[in-house]
């Protein structure tokens, strides 16, 4: 039977790239499915079938001229806290007309689950990332008991008064921690004590969404592709060691260097080297030897599901989780950003390509990440709440 279902995240590649093909899965299905977004991020998600429901955001753009996301905890929670206080509204209003029967939402999207409370449907956690565990404070080193600074105590009182004039019986933790019910677009074998996460959370692996745009790589050289993401992108000192590092390799490099950055900042590059703004990372990866990352999670799932191995070179939040998580499990090296050099880059890229262990790991990885089910095993999770 036909279901409306709604989903609502924040408006970022990483937070909106990791639901599309479950979109377009409960789409496929027969399903109703609306998206709460801004208009940055419609295109996107009207391509993958849903009807786009729109607000205005307080996240920054990612078309503006400099990347001016916040690289601290604190500036991170006023990110998110400001988004949750001016979107829950809007969302509130577009839907007062024409309620879902389920909301499926991304970790960032803090209105999601209040509001699903206040219409009295289920929802669903869709995670793009690790998810807590018992233990995880003690792991990272934070004391739960410890005062907050000030400005991180004002808005968490800020938010559970909020909260509290939308919705009885759910509280931060839920909101932001700890979900009844998540769907983890991640596989189990990459999760932190993946064996201790408890039955709310099912890990379903990533979807990668083909329909990005198609690549051809060289026939005659093997192709390494460079890129920092979308966000934290404006490093052209990084470009320029990569350019040192793998001219004269023998290989295809394809570099993107973002929206940040002009290919003409570069000067002259080799012909070995293509310089470019943005690829169709999904074609590119299913070609490509190997690949140097700033370990997005979305861009290192996509690079587990073809098996590609990784110089990660993480710049910001959990991609220094990932980068370590790359080398604790052999499937590639973590080069932190304060080490590279043309000369180590160079070397962790010839090393991890070459390495049968790493190879073997990563055929045991992308077996896992293959069987875990993606989108068809997420969207039976989403219709197993519809009652």
């Amino acid at each position: 039977m036909s279901r409306h279902i709604a989903f609502m995240a924040v408006p970022a590649h990483g937070h909106v790239n990791p639901s599309l093909s479950l979109v377009a899965e409960l789409v496929r299905r027969g399903h109703r499915v609306s998206f709460a977004i801004n208009d940055e991020f419609a295109g996107l998600v009207s391509s993958a079938g849903a009807e786009v429901v729109r607000y205005t955001s307080t996240f920054p753009s990612e078309k503006d001229g400099r990347s001016t996301w916040p690289d601290d905890a604190v500036g991170a929670q006023r990110l998110f806290h400001d988004e949750f206080l001016a979107v829950t509204p809007q969302v509130e209003a577009a839907y007062s007309r024409d309620l879902p029967d389920a909301v499926v939402y991304d970790i960032g999207a803090w209105h999601a689950p209040v509001l699903a409370k206040r219409w009295g449907v289920p929802a669903v956690q869709l995670s793009p990332t690790f998810v807590a565990y018992d233990g995880w404070a003690e792991d990272f080193g934070v004391d739960l008991s410890a005062e907050p600074l000030p400005e991180a105590k004002a808005m968490d009182e800020e938010f559970a008064a909020f909260v509290a004039r939308y919705a009885t019986g759910i509280d931060t933790v839920e909101i932001k921690y700890q979900p009844r019910r998540c769907v983890v677009t991640i596989p189990r074998a990459w999760q932190l004590r993946g064996d201790t996460v408890d039955e709310r959370y099912t890990f379903v692996g990533p979807s990668v969404d083909e329909r990005q745009g198609a690549w051809t790589a060289p026939a005659d050289r093997k192709t390494l592709l460079v890129s920092l993401g979308s966000a934290y992108t404006d490093q052209l000192g990084f470009y320029r060691d990569c350019v040192a590092a793998f001219s004269g390799l023998g290989w295809h490099v394809l570099l993107s260097v973002g929206r940040f950055v002009e290919p003409a900042d570069l000067g002259v590059v080799p012909p070995d080297v293509e310089v470019v703004q943005w690829v169709p990372q999904v074609s590119v990866l299913s070609q490509a030897a190997t690949f140097v990352t700033h370990a997005g999670m979305g861009s290192t799932m996509e690079a587990l599901y073809f098996g590609v191995p990784m110089v990660a070179v993480p710049q910001a939040v959990d991609q220094h989780i990932n980068g370590a998580r790359v080398a604790e499990l052999g499937l590639g090296a973590h080069l932190p950003a304060d080490e590279v050099t043309p000369e180590r880059l160079r070397a962790e890229v010839l090393r991890v390509s070459a390495d049968p262990d790493i190879a073997a790991n990563l055929a045991r990885m992308r077996a896992e990440v293959r069987a875990a089910g993606g989108a068809r095993a997420a969207a039976d999770v989403v219709e197993s709440l519809l009652g």
